[in-house]
Order: structure tokens, then sequence, then C-alpha cells
């Protein structure tokens, strides 16, 4: 558990103010790579890897409300991980996401 965490499976990620409109930064919660991404207000966390063929999700581009793999340009839905471009079977997790005292808390299973 993380220290002062909302609940045990929340994790501090990130200070709210180092993400702003319509960027994106990848974090490690607990060995795994999650692509933060701030898009027209809204926080949104997801798999950083890309089913295909391990893309940074987090390197991409935004298109609307997805993000666009940089490798071969699948495209997934922020809020869901759905494809919106690509092979409907292989999306990405999503995680929710708090904001809590300036810093964003990512939602993760804890491993033990």
């Amino acid at each position: 558990m993380n220290a002062e965490s909302p609940s045990p499976s929340f994790y501090s990620v990130l200070d709210e103010s180092a993400l702003t409109d319509n960027s994106m930064e990848i974090v490690e919660v607990q060995g795994r790579r999650i692509a933060l991404i701030k898009r027209f207000g809204k926080i949104y966390a997801l798999d950083n890897t890309c089913p295909h063929l391990g893309g940074s999700l987090g390197r991409g581009t935004l298109k609307g409300v997805a993000v666009i793999c940089p490798l071969h340009h699948w495209t997934f839905d922020l809020a869901t991980g759905g494809v919106v471009e690509g092979v409907p079977d292989e999306g990405v997790a999503v995680y929710e996401v708090k904001v809590e005292n300036g810093k964003i808390w990512v939602n993760y299973p804890s491993l033990t």
C-alpha cells in the first residue's frame, strides 16, 4: 500500500501539476508501466504497452478521446481501452484515477 493512499490499491504516481491538458506521462506502478493521459481536462490511465508489437502508448499521439500507438497506428479508446482501429479483441487495461491533495492516484490491484 502506498503511504496516505485513498485505499489499499491506489498508488500516488505524479503531481497533478506535472500533467497538463493534452499531455502524456509514463509512470510505473508495482512494476507495470502505465500511460497517464490528460485529455480535455480528464485524466486517464491505461497500460502503456500496445498488445500488437509492444509500442509505448505514452509516446503515441492523441486523436479525440483515443491514443494512437506510434508503431503501427492501432488506436485505443482512453476510457475503455477498447480498440478503435486495429484488431478488436486486443484492447488494453484501464485503471481508475483519483486526484487528491494535488496528487494523481492510480488504482492498481495489489500483486501480493
